[in-house]
């Protein structure tokens, strides 16, 4: 996996905003489904489909996502006909479990290696971060941990510094170019990466200050 997944998992979400005077910004989520709906004749003529098993015609299946906030009476509405549900684990989609403190950089984990993979096989990617925060954003990135195959099949991990985020072309999801990475020496723990991570930030902070001087 690239550091690519990870990031789209932390950045490419955007949160609902709340009010800007909401005392207490939380959200109570619920859904909907209503079957076999009747299209009302307002809301055009009857769809058509060449699949021959498709229903989507007079009646189709709707489902609704409320979001509701008592603190400032904001309601999120979110419709759609055609739809999908899927339960899974943070684990699986690589948001929301805590960052470790590898090195003096806290480490938010990304997706696993491969999609088919348990679970519990681990993060294939970590984004470091100098702060820990409640959500990362790219100014808090300041490299990448990501999980590789060694010669003999072995798991190894490589490591980057940066990034230089880019606009994402149109229909692309976004990506980063790292300003360094550790090429061909691949570390054989999460900590060894993070640790080189660490060690090549804080030189380029004391290049920095040598020049500022």
């Amino acid at each position: 996996m690239s550091s690519s997944d990870a990031i789209a998992a932390h950045l490419e979400w955007h949160p609902f905003a709340h009010r800007p005077d909401c005392a207490k910004p939380v959200w109570e989520v619920d859904h909907q489904t209503v079957s076999d709906k009747l299209r009302p004749r307002r809301e055009g003529p009857e769809h058509s489909c060449p699949n021959e098993e498709c229903g989507h015609h007079d009646h189709y299946d709707r489902i609704t996502v409320r979001l509701l906030c008592r603190s400032c009476d904001t309601v999120r509405l979110i419709s759609g006909e055609e739809h999908s549900t899927q339960t899974t684990t943070t684990a699986r989609i690589g948001y929301g479990q805590p960052p470790k403190r590898v090195a003096g950089l806290w480490l938010y984990p990304g997706p696993p290696l491969l999609e088919w993979m348990a679970p519990d096989s681990g993060p294939g990617a970590y984004l470091c971060s100098r702060q820990k925060v409640d959500r990362l954003s790219k100014d808090d990135i300041v490299g990448a941990v990501t999980e590789g195959r060694g010669k003999r099949g072995g798991t190894v991990w490589h490591a980057a510094i940066g990034p230089d985020f880019h606009p994402p072309a149109r229909g692309l999801s976004g990506y980063a170019t790292w300003a360094k990475n550790s090429g061909e020496k691949p570390f054989a723990s999460v900590t060894a990466a993070a640790k080189w991570v660490a060690a090549e930030l804080d030189a380029a902070a004391d290049t920095v200050e040598e020049v500022a001087e």
